[in-house]
């Protein structure tokens, strides 16, 4: 014999008298309300698209950019090139560097603003003395028309105008670029930055 119980919170249990068992069930879901015929359905709001929205893209006067070597080493030493003196934050040079990216990444500049450093080279007016040097392509990694990579080999030293000098960055920098068509402006649509190893 089954003995229905209901417990408060809308549970029910059905006891079975033989077996002892309980056994849960659902309570009955309650009737939707009336639709009035003069009610409006609310529209909700489209979410913001995940992606970053792509920025206008700077150029360098007279800079051709078909080569994606030379647009991979231009990059490079922009990013490189923070300068207290005349830079207020350490976007500056992301900013510069910004004329050798894609738009998607040019908007990624929130973070730009934030280096540890940056204080304390204000401190001693510091400037970055950077040279590059673009590698040799990778043989196993050929361009297609539309993406190529290449490498620069990144030596920073943070030099301050009272005679302060930081410890000296050497990096590679791997740049990832891209561009629409075959006789478009090659771009840096991604990068990384790893230490170098021995020269």
């Amino acid at each position: 014999m089954n003995v229905i119980v209901r417990c408060c919170g809308g549970l029910t249990l059905v006891l079975t008298a033989a077996g002892c068992s309980l056994t849960p069930v659902a309570p009955a879901e309650p009737p939707a309300p009336p639709v009035s015929a003069s009610s409006t359905a609310v529209e909700l709001p489209t979410p913001a698209p995940s992606l970053v929205a792509p920025v206008s893209r700077p150029t360098t006067a007279g800079f051709s950019y078909q080569d994606p070597g030379p647009v991979c080493q231009r990059f490079a030493a922009a990013l490189y090139s923070a300068d207290t003196t005349r830079d207020s934050d350490a976007a500056g040079a992301w900013q510069r560097a910004a004329a050798y990216m894609s738009g998607v990444l040019a908007a990624q500049s929130a973070a730009a603003a934030r280096d540890g450093r940056w204080q304390l080279w204000q401190q001693h007016q510091v400037h970055l003395d950077t040279s590059t040097l673009l590698l040799d392509p990778d043989p196993e990694t050929a361009d297609t028309p539309t993406e190529a990579a290449r490498t620069v080999r990144v030596t920073a030293t943070p030099v301050g105008a009272d005679g302060w000098r930081g410890p000296t960055e050497d990096s590679r920098l791997l740049c990832e670029l891209a561009r629409t068509d075959a006789h478009a402006a090659w771009r840096v649509a991604d990068f990384r930055i790893e230490p170098a190893g021995p020269r």
